[in-house]
C-alpha cells in the first residue's frame, strides 16, 4: 500500500509535529511518502527523512497558488492513499484527485478556523469535503463542530484522538530549574501567549517564563513584555529542536489558547510527568481536565493563582504532576497509528 501525506511545510505546529513522530511508525509496515510544497529543513524533517520516509517538495512558496492543483495531480496517480493536512492542502488536493482512483483521506486538526466566520465559505467547503472517502477529527469536539459547519455527519467521520510518543518524553530526565514555567507554540492567532505575560505580574517573582516557538505574534508579545517590565523574568527563545529537553527542565506547563483541536503539546508535558494549566476551550479542555488545571480563557488573574498554588504547595504539586502522568499513557502514538492503518485497509 503506497500511502502519501501531503502538508504545506513541517514549520513547528501541532499538525507537523504529528507527522514527524507518526510518519516513521507507518513506515514499518508501509510504503510511505511526505509531500510538502516547501522545505524547512529542521528537525521535524530530520526525523522523517532517517525513518526512511521520502521527502517531495514542489519548491511552491505560495501556498495559495491554485496551480499547486496540477503539481498534485501528476503525483496523486501513484499513490493509492492521499491523506492530506491543513488549509489550503484541504482545497488542493480535493480538486487535484477528481477523477482518480486514489482514496483521499483528511485529518481536521482544529475546532475552529476564520473562514467559519465568513457564510460563503459553507458551500465552498462543503463542496471541496465531498471528495474525501474518510475524514479524520482529533477529538470529539474538533468533529462536532466541524459536521455542525458543514451541516452534514454520515459514515465518512471518524474520531481518532491524537498521539504522543510518551516513552520518549517520559524517559528524559533533566535537572529542572525550580519556578520555572514554559509554554510550547507558536505565536498565532489561536494561542493566547499575552494572557501568560499579564499573569506573570501576580505571579511568585522568583519565578520565570520560557515561550518556545515563533509566529507572528511574537514581536506583538514581545513589546507587552517590554511595557510590562517583565524583561528580566521572561524568555523568548523561538523555534527549538529540544522541546522535549525543555519541557522536561521547566516546573510547570503552560498551554493557553483561544481555540485548540485536541492540545498536544499539552500530552508532551504530561508526559514529562509535569503540571499542566491550560484554557477551557474544547479539544484542550478535555485532555486536561481531570489531570491538569484548567482556567478560563483570558483570565490572568486566575492563572496566576493557580500557578502560585502549585509553587507553593508540593504536596498539591505532587498530586497534580502524578494525574498528568497518567493521563498521558492514554494517548500513546502506538495506539493512534493502528487506527490509522485500519481506516488505510
Amino acid at each position: 500500500m503506497k500511502i502519501l501525506h501531503v502538508i504545506t511545510s513541517l514549520e513547528v505546529g501541532g499538525a507537523q509535529r504529528l507527522l514527524a513522530d507518526l510518519l516513521p511508525l507507518q513506515a514499518v509496515s508501509e510504503n510511505v511518502t511526505l509531500l510538502v510544497y516547501e522545505r524547512v529543513c529542521n528537525d521535524f524533517e530530520k526525523a522523517v527523512e532517517q525513518a526512511g520516509v521520502n521527502i517531495i517538495c514542489l519548491d511552491e512558496h505560495n501556498f495559495y497558488n491554485p496551480k499547486v492543483v496540477l503539481k498534485l495531480r501528476k503525483i496523486f496517480k501513484d499513490y493509492d492513499i492521499v491523506h492530506a493536512h491543513l488549509f489550503p492542502t484541504i482545497y488542493w488536493a480535493s480538486l487535484a484527485a477528481r477523477g482518480l482512483k486514489t482514496k483521499l483521506i483528511y485529518t481536521e486538526h482544529s475546532t475552529f478556523n476564520s473562514r467559519r466566520n465568513k457564510w460563503y465559505f459553507r458551500p465552498i467547503e462543503r463542496f471541496m469535503y465531498k471528495r474525501y472517502d474518510k475524514i479524520i477529527s482529533i477529538s470529539r469536539q474538533t468533529q462536532d463542530a466541524l459536521t455542525l459547519w458543514l451541516g452534514e455527519h454520515d459514515e465518512r467521520f471518524r474520531i481518532i484522538e491524537n498521539g504522543v510518543d510518551t516513552k520518549k518524553f517520559s524517559s528524559i530526565k533533566t535537572p529542572v530549574i525550580p519556578g520555572s514555567l514554559i509554554m510550547v507554540s507558536r505565536f498565532a492567532t489561536s494561542k493566547d501567549q499575552e494572557t501568560v505575560i499579564k499573569a506573570m505580574k501576580y505571579i511568585d517573582k522568583k519565578a520565570t517564563l520560557r515561550f518556545v516557538g515563533d509566529g507572528e505574534n511574537r514581536i506583538h508579545c514581545e513589546k507587552i513584555t517590554e511595557k510590562l517590565g517583565l524583561t528580566d523574568r521572561i524568555q523568548f527563545l523561538g523555534a527549538r529542536s529540544d522541546i522535549a529537553e525543555l519541557i522536561s527542565s521547566a516546573y510547570i506547563g503552560i498551554q493557553s489558547s483561544k481555540w485548540e483541536g485536541f492540545g498536544l503539546t499539552a500530552v508532551e508535558i504530561m508526559s514529562c510527568g509535569k503540571p499542566v494549566v491550560a484554557t477551557d476551550v474544547d479539544g484542550l479542555k478535555q485532555v486536561v481536565e481531570g489531570a491538569g488545571i484548567i482556567f478560563k480563557c483570558g483570565n490572568e488573574t486566575e492563572l496566576a493563582d493557580i500557578i502560585n498554588n502549585l509553587l507553593n504547595d508540593k504536596e498539591y504539586y505532587q498530586k497534580v504532576s502524578d494525574r498528568c502522568l497518567q493521563r498521558a499513557k492514554e494517548y500513546d502514538i502506538s495506539v493512534m497509528s493502528k487506527r490509522y492503518l485500519s481506516v488505510y485497509k
